[in-house]
């Protein structure tokens, strides 16, 4: 069964604004089609300028301008997931509509048995990089149904965490704080978006 996909397509910079670009385009000029997916649109649009606002500043290397682009990339890729769940349960299938939204529809065979809510993911790892990069490399053990890998991190004690969607099973977090402590988890987004979360790993960054 066709569906649409999202992380292979957004896996640099820019195929996500390429890709985003394209999905916004085309599911605002067929928003007949998908009437209860205004909302989710709007959020796309909104997030996707704060990205191409957010390259465009990060281009002067200032580093508070690269960590924003990058919280921006990570949000863009969230709207995109979000709207593309829609999607799939309006076209149920047909890879026409898949493409009236943007999307490029594919043929998965990993999510097309999974039903229900993902599970907790499991083997969070942390190693730090070279001491002085402030830098942490994060890995989980991989589940052949999860489109996406939603890394979380924040300093001991603040309450708000932030996001780092991969593709992949692993992610290198950049631009910690230098002997800061540092909480990290993950979890999973396949076909549920509902988020189930690893234990959390806690480290000082060196």
């Amino acid at each position: 069964m066709a569906k649409p996909t999202v992380s292979n397509q957004t896996n640099t910079e820019a195929k996500l604004l390429k890709y985003a670009e394209n999905v916004f385009k085309k599911s605002t000029e067929n928003a007949s089609l998908f009437p209860e997916a205004t909302t989710l649109l709007a959020d796309l649009g909104v997030v996707l300028e704060l990205f191409r606002d957010g390259i465009t500043e990060a281009n002067y290397r200032d580093k508070r301008q690269v960590v924003i682009k990058n919280q921006h990339g990570a949000r863009l890729k969230q709207a995109l997931y979000h709207l593309s769940l829609h999607v799939e349960l309006v076209a149920n299938g047909d890879a026409n509509l898949i493409l009236a939204a943007g999307f490029i529809p594919s043929k998965d065979k990993a999510n097309a048995g999974y039903v229900g809510i993902s599970p907790k993911p499991t083997r969070l790892t942390v190693q730090l990089g070279a001491q002085g990069l402030l830098m942490a490399e994060l890995g989980v053990k991989s589940w052949q149904s999860a489109r996406f890998y939603q890394f979380e991190y924040r300093a001991v004690g603040a309450n708000a965490w932030t996001t780092v969607i991969s593709p992949k099973s692993k992610v290198s977090i950049r631009d910690l704080e230098h002997l800061q402590e540092y909480e990290f988890r993950v979890t999973y987004l396949g076909p549920d978006p509902t988020p189930v979360y690893s234990d959390s790993v806690r480290c000082y960054i060196v």
